[in-house]
């Protein structure tokens, strides 16, 4: 049976846009381990290249249980990524489409030091700078207090005290301070006892916001303290803004003197005129 130009026409058009489908279509990335040889671990580093950037979601401080997912950003596109976890290869992630930005799978968040790399052609690069992951709730919460108050001036400077109970303060211990709608720790110190004093100089309006602070071994760290509020007010120096001047009052006068004494100089010009005139 012979088939007639349209059907055929329909079928060549079909298979043409199914090819195009299948080369249109994103190939989806490959996730697995790394290979198990150290050596191979290791691989050849790229020394001079730019270090890429890793970050977590939802944040750096998460709860015990929570999920967390760990992305990598390199200054160039690449087709393979590695995530690491304290000095060790935990993920690798390979796609045949190269791209700049690639987030590992969720997992269960684990405490630790992480960080990232990206390959070039057989080489691969440096490590980025690492992101130390802290989960909360293994110890009981601190305390925080602010002094000389939590409502301050712009200008002053504000300490935030973070005292965690004196049975914990054996191992040493690092204390972090947190603010709200940050993701990561706005500051960090090990001090010698169980007691850290963060230090807010000279605060702005944008310091104003909710604290709370945590203390950990390793990566295991307390729950959150309560939360601080502090709320920066007007500057020291700070004056009302002098109000505008009103020049229209002192404009109309001096237009009336003007005016004034032009008619005065008429005066006298008209008067030397008549005078003229009758001599």
């Amino acid at each position: 049976m012979n088939m007639s130009p349209i059907v055929a026409s329909l079928i060549w058009l079909g298979l043409c846009l199914a090819q195009i489908a299948a080369a249109g279509a994103p190939s989806l990335p490959s996730v697995g381990s790394c290979p198990s040889s150290s050596s191979e671990q290791k691989g050849t580093s790229m020394a001079g290249t730019p270090k890429p950037f890793i970050r977590a979601e939802p944040g750096s401080v998460v709860p015990r249980e929570a999920h967390v997912r760990f992305c990598c950003r390199s200054p160039w596109r690449s087709g393979s990524f590695q995530l690491w976890k304290d000095g060790s290869c935990s993920f690798q992630i390979n796609s045949s489409r190269e791209q700049a930005d690639v987030c590992f799978p969720n997992s269960v968040a684990a405490a630790g030091s992480y960080s990232c790399r990206y390959s070039r052609g057989l080489h691969w690069s440096e490590l980025s700078a690492p992101l130390q992951l802290l989960v909360t709730g293994h110890f009981s919460k601190p305390s925080l207090c602010g002094a000389p108050s939590t409502v301050v001036s712009a200008g002053d400077t504000v300490t935030l005290l973070c005292q965690a109970l004196s049975s914990y303060y054996k191992p040493k211990l690092t204390f972090f301070l947190l603010k709200a709608g940050v993701p990561h720790p706005v500051q960090r110190q090990s001090p010698e006892g169980h007691e850290a004093n963060f230090t807010l100089p000279s605060v702005k309006a944008e310091d104003a916001g909710s604290y709370s602070c945590i203390y950990s071994v390793g990566g295991r760290a307390s729950s959150p303290s309560d939360a601080l509020h502090l709320e920066v007010t007007g500057g020291k120096d700070a004056h009302p803004p002098k109000p505008a001047q009103d020049y229209t009052v002192g404009n109309i006068i001096r237009i009336a003197l003007a005016g004034l004494v032009l008619i005065i100089l008429g005066l006298f010009l008209a008067e030397a005129w008549h005078s003229q005139q009758r001599s």
